[in-house]
């Protein structure tokens, strides 16, 4: 358990979009947790929270810890859907959603790789996500120490980076 909280953090798209994303308190301290328990291996889950009525803004509430099942290594992580069908549907009873996916590049940059990009693109045109605007956040660099969030907003065919700044 991490012994801080740490500030909630905006990530705004200047252009003709204005796409936004609120990250909270919460949801960063659930990442940062998770990857001080995984170690040297990339770790992640979900990202679950609510759209604005245009979809190009989202408050993320919550990135759950990594599923039972799933696989990783130094350099690749695979999410299991272990338990989260059981998960969505409790938070969608509180107004919430799936919003996309988070992951950690231990001792990295919080870049998205070529394969982050492609599963988001695949996961925008996959009906049975429920998720033509997905979100991928990634955590990078030492999360007991120094680290660094990234996210990314994949909508009609684009990938948008958003650039980030703690609110607070």
């Amino acid at each position: 358990m991490i012994d801080w909280t740490p500030d909630p953090m905006e990530f705004t798209e200047g252009g003709p979009a204005g796409a936004s994303i609120w990250l909270s308190s919460r949801a960063i301290a659930g990442m940062v947790e998770a990857a001080v328990k995984a170690g040297r291996c990339e770790t992640g889950g979900i990202l679950i929270g609510c759209y604005g009525a245009d979809r190009w803004n989202a408050d993320i509430v919550e990135a759950t810890p990594r599923p039972r099942g799933s696989l990783s290594g130094w350099f690749w992580f695979q999410r299991s859907k272990h338990g989260l069908a059981s998960l969505l549907e409790d938070r969608w009873r509180l107004g919430f959603h799936y919003l996309g996916e988070w992951h950690f590049h231990p001792g990295g940059a919080p870049t998205p790789s070529g394969p982050d990009i492609r599963a988001m693109r695949r996961i925008a045109s996959d009906e049975v996500y429920r998720c033509p605007s997905p979100i991928l956040v990634i955590l990078g660099g030492q999360p007991k120490t120094r680290w660094s969030i990234s996210a990314t907003l994949f909508r009609d065919g684009h990938d948008i980076s958003l650039e980030g700044k703690p609110v607070g």
